[in-house]
């Protein structure tokens, strides 16, 4: 499948006007290529901060840029994406191709059947790009060198986690902050887009089953012929999305370095522990970032149903740095952190962290995309549903957002982006481990 999707003819035409919710990943991307494909639509971003904005999904340090997917199709189609982000004069600058370190602890469950499989699938395509570390020592040694040992097991409470592993060194990470700067600088370039910053969307305005326009929370109206939501983890205050996309909150921290240890390490690849849920950034400006696919966290509010003004509901709703600025993670959450860093990087294992959060993530049960119209309402379509792994999709995800608007979306990505998606192969393509996620408000911890 091309990744280039073609104006299509005439007899169904493209909106004369689009708003779309939401200036992150799916919504930049949109927009330009809205203005690509179909140049005499007036487009207008909505947001409730200026991008890039400082709590979204798609502003943050550094993302992984992979194609290790068990799905071949988000394989096919992640590869395409960085060869369009390596091709980019602009995105490429911040472009590190460090390769990505993939560990496990070999005990039988799924997320070693994944990283198997993972293994399997990416040897058969390309063997060159795969290194095995098949010892606990080549695991430690991969980020420590040659000479460096991992800590005896009788001081990590006697059982191994990060043990086995491979690299692919195709792998690599960007700014993604940067990055988010490039489109939305592209954008306000465009003479055919504009932006509405600092208001947010209350409601979408709609008559007879058929999308108008928007609300914003200060009363003022926009009118258009299309809204496309893109609001990622803040997308079900404005639609009824049920179970289909659940905002879950994810923990992330830095940890400052010292020039001697960026040095150390500065050449490391992003290396991620399968069976632990730990990810570990190489260094960049100075810090480490490392993040963990828990369960998660569930911030629980009651709002009224936004398709149906007489009914309330219960949704979780990000709770962030930019609404709660005093908020650190849980203490289960650095806790897990450290346990781990204590095995793999133990320097850094009781460092103070100098910042965490609560990244939210618009998550779906299969960890597929939201990208479809509206099951009932006219006029609205649907670009969310990120799950933790969308952005490395950032230079495709306009073209399928708009292909979908036009029914000329390939017909395997209709099924797997459908709105009634529910069930499929779990969330194999980004895992997190297993449970449910906790009520934040009940652990929630604050900066003093």
């Amino acid at each position: 499948m091309s990744n280039k999707i073609e104006p299509v003819s005439e007899s169904k035409s493209f909106p004369d006007s689009v708003i779309i919710i939401g200036a992150g990943v799916f919504g930049l991307s949109t927009a330009l290529a809205i203005a690509k494909l179909h140049p005499l639509t007036k487009v207008t971003i909505v947001d409730r901060l200026t991008p890039p904005v400082a709590d979204g999904t798609s502003v943050d340090t550094t993302r992984c840029i992979r194609s290790d997917y068990l799905d071949p199709i988000y394989g096919r189609l992640a590869k395409q994406s960085q060869k369009l982000i390596q091709e980019d004069p602009d995105l490429r600058k911040h472009l590190f191709q460090q390769g990505m370190t993939f560990v496990c602890d070999g005990q039988p469950s799924r997320f070693t059947e994944v990283w198997r499989s993972q293994l399997e699938r990416g040897k058969s395509s390309n063997p060159a790009n795969y290194e095995e570390l098949i010892t606990r020592e080549e695991v430690f040694q991969r980020i420590h060198g040659k000479d460096s040992r991992p800590p005896p097991l009788s001081s990590i409470g006697g059982e191994a986690r990060w043990k086995t592993a491979y690299c692919n060194i195709e792998d690599a990470f960007i700014d993604a902050k940067e990055s988010i700067q490039i489109y939305y600088n592209r954008c306000l370039a465009t003479s055919t887009i504009d932006f509405l910053c600092g208001s947010a969307v209350e409601r979408i305005l709609v008559n007879d089953d058929k999308a108008e326009g928007v609300v914003l929370q200060d009363g003022a109206v926009i009118i258009a012929e299309m809204v496309i939501v893109a609001a990622g983890a803040w997308s079900n205050r404005l639609v009824y999305l049920g179970t289909r996309v659940v905002p879950v909150g994810h923990e992330v921290a830095w940890i400052k370095v010292s020039a001697e240890e960026e040095a150390r390490w500065k050449n490391m690849s992003i290396t991620t522990n399968m069976s632990t849920g730990l990810n570990i950034f190489p260094p960049y400006n100075g810090e480490i970032k490392i993040l963990r696919r828990s369960p998660g966290y569930k911030n629980t509010t009651i709002i009224t149903h936004p398709e149906d003004p007489s009914r309330k509901i219960q949704i979780s709703y990000p709770r962030t740095i930019v609404s709660n600025p005093n908020d650190v993670i849980p203490s289960d959450a650095e806790a897990a952190m450290r346990d781990n860093l204590r095995e793999i990087m133990p320097t850094l294992a009781d460092r103070p962290f100098d910042r965490s959060k609560i990244c939210w993530i618009s998550t779906t049960p299969t960890a597929d995309f939201l990208i479809a119209p509206h099951p009932h309402i006219t006029g609205v379509h649907l670009a969310t549903g990120g799950s933790a792994h969308a952005w490395k999709f950032l230079p495709l995800i306009g073209d399928w957002v708009v292909a979908s608007i036009m029914d000329v979306l390939p017909q395997e990505l209709v099924e797997k982006w459908a709105f009634d998606r529910h069930t499929g192969d779990s969330d194999q393509n980004a895992p997190r481990m297993d449970g449910e996620p906790q009520e934040l408000r009940d652990i929630v911890r604050y900066r003093l």
